[in-house]
């Protein structure tokens, strides 16, 4: 009796530490934001006339941030059915079809995931922005009419749709590969030809991964800060979160009115989440059951092949094209390129801009920090998402469905917004986190802890609990049950998840934009701050070390991905 009691003291005990973790992680942080937004002047200031308002909110109000709500809409919700139709593709082609080359199908399903947005908008800066850009060059000499521009909306919808596609392919290649085959070969024999049956059965059946997908998509497009940064800012068009970028880089700092608009954006946020629950409630989409399945490859005939090319061309221009346009902006000694010939002129290349970016102090002072902020975010994650894994999926404490809703709040509050939360959390907090590492540290964790923790959970679900139960009957503590049978069983959703938070850690930019200090710089941030200078080639070859370290580490890693993609 003594032992049971203590056993759930220790368990409530687990409960409140994670309970507490999470409140620091994610609650204050937002709730700073709630209040900062109604607030005169920024919380902990000093200022002395400080005083509740709702002037943040109704300063609001203006032509400049209804356009850019527009712009917002625009690029958001056509970015995603762009990456719904790229994406839904290569995840049907992967899980359903008799495609040649399915591991390329799955390669080219996940690359642009790792590739930072940053460094695509850069790159599609240099492909096709005015009569200067590569592609441009190229179709003037081969004397087709038309010209590309990538500063612009379509630019950025281009952009968001291409590197954003990973996330319908991750959401639906698991979908699809539990569709029961019955189902689409009934309607095949009732004449329903290929085309239909995508239609009227298939992607129905799905239909909680493809609405999930397509609002992640678009929440994720709305936050976005690089790429509408690069490609709509030199020309005038902002988004919500240039705006409020802007509101606290603008001299004087509009800090309060920053939190407001940060607000109006998750409110969005959590808007398309409660109408994505709406859609798919009182409705059952369970194709598998107690009798099991076979999932029979559909059969594309001759246009096996075609397909193929077509998972070739956007690997091409996801990933090719953008590398390619990095060779050139870091090799050539001039940036001045005259025509298509000159592109091709091994006189004007030169190693001189990446050897200085190589050798360059802020290259390998951010480097150290983006991996000490990395690996410091996969050690802390890989307990932390663990252990929160582990009480969620495996007891019955009180409290546990709270730790998971907490778990997966980020998912729904945009980066910059968490950022500016997580700055006035730390800034006046009486440890010493503000201007150091650790408060990066902080802002990842917070930003990936969905992603962290449903990578583990995922496995901890795989593994039946009988196994620990058996190990208990048979006299071992529940610690030493962990140790010898759960851990080694999911270690490899474990090491999954430290491996994604090394590389979102290192590619991320909006959630350090306001925390970072001289001292504390990563590599995405040395790389904006020489955009921001107008230095391009050493934004390019800043990028191209930046992309191939993160492609070499990704391809090192793909063992571990490949289960959990």
């Amino acid at each position: 009796m003594r032992g049971r009691l203590l056993r759930s003291i220790a368990g409530l005990g687990v409960t409140g530490i994670l309970l507490a973790i999470l409140t620091v992680l994610v609650v204050i942080p937002f709730g700073m934001l709630v209040y900062a937004s109604f607030l005169t002047a920024v919380p902990f200031s000093g200022e002395r006339d400080l005083a509740f308002t709702l002037a943040n909110y109704t300063d609001l109000w203006s032509a400049n941030l209804g356009r850019a709500f527009i712009n917002t809409l625009i690029v958001s919700i056509g970015g995603s059915a762009m990456a719904m139709v790229i994406g839904g593709g290569l995840a049907w082609l992967a899980a359903r079809t008799d495609v040649p080359g399915k591991s390329l199908v799955h390669l080219a399903g996940v690359m642009p995931l790792f590739m930072s947005l940053l460094v695509a908008a850069v790159t599609w800066s240099l492909l096709g922005s005015g009569r200067s850009g590569y592609l441009n060059l190229i179709f003037d000499y081969i004397g087709l009419p038309f010209r590309i521009q990538m500063q612009s909306l379509w630019g950025i919808t281009f952009v968001h749709g291409l590197y954003y596609a990973p996330y319908p392919f991750i959401f639906l290649f698991s979908a699809l590969t539990l569709v029961n085959a019955d189902m689409e070969e009934a309607a095949a024999v009732h004449g329903g030809t290929m085309a239909r049956n995508l239609r009227r059965v298939t992607f129905p059946l799905v239909k909680p991964a493809l609405i999930g997908s397509f609002l992640l998509s678009v929440v994720l497009m709305a936050e976005d800060f690089p790429v509408p940064q690069i490609l709509g800012a030199p020309v005038g068009i902002e988004t919500l979160s240039i705006s409020i970028y802007k509101l606290m880089s603008v001299v004087p700092a509009k800090p309060t009115q920053a939190a407001a608009a940060s607000i109006l954006l998750t409110l969005v946020v959590f808007v398309l989440i409660f109408v994505q629950r709406l859609v798919l409630s009182g409705r059952d989409y369970r194709t598998l059951t107690g009798k099991g399945a076979q999932v029979r490859p559909i059969r594309l005939g001759r246009w096996r092949w075609v397909a193929l090319g077509l998972v070739v061309l956007y690997a091409l221009v996801a990933v090719g094209l953008p590398m390619l346009a990095l060779l050139q902006g870091s090799l050539r000694s001039n940036l001045f390129i005259r025509d298509a010939a000159a592109l091709f002129d091994s006189s004007q290349m030169s190693l001189v801009h990446l050897k200085a970016a190589f050798f360059s102090p802020a290259f390998h002072d951010s480097l150290i920090n983006s991996v000490l902020a990395g690996v410091a975010t996969a050690a802390l994650g890989s307990i932390f998402f663990f252990t929160l894994s582990y009480v969620v999926n495996r007891t019955t404490l009180p409290g546990r469905q709270l730790l998971e809703y907490l778990a997966m709040t980020p998912i729904a509050v945009p980066a910059l917004v968490m950022g500016l939360g997580i700055l006035w959390t730390w800034v006046r907090a009486p440890l010493p986190v503000y201007g150091t590492l650790a408060i990066l540290v902080i802002a990842f964790l917070t930003r990936f802890l969905p992603q962290g923790y449903r990578t583990v959970s995922s496995s901890i679900r795989q593994v039946h609990d009988d196994l620990e139960s058996a190990a208990m009957v048979a006299g071992a503590t529940r610690r030493r049950a962990i140790m010898t049978i759960t851990m080694p069983l999911i270690r490899g959703g474990v090491v999954a998840s430290a491996f994604l938070m090394v590389v979102l850690g290192l590619r991320e930019l909006t959630a350090s934009l306001l925390l970072y200090t001289t001292k504390t710089r990563v590599l995405s941030i040395v790389i904006y701050e020489q955009y921001v200078n107008g230095n391009w080639a050493q934004v390019s070859a800043l990028s191209l070390i930046y992309t191939s370290l993160l492609v070499i580490l990704t391809l090192a890693g793909r063992r571990w991905l490949r289960a959990q993609l």
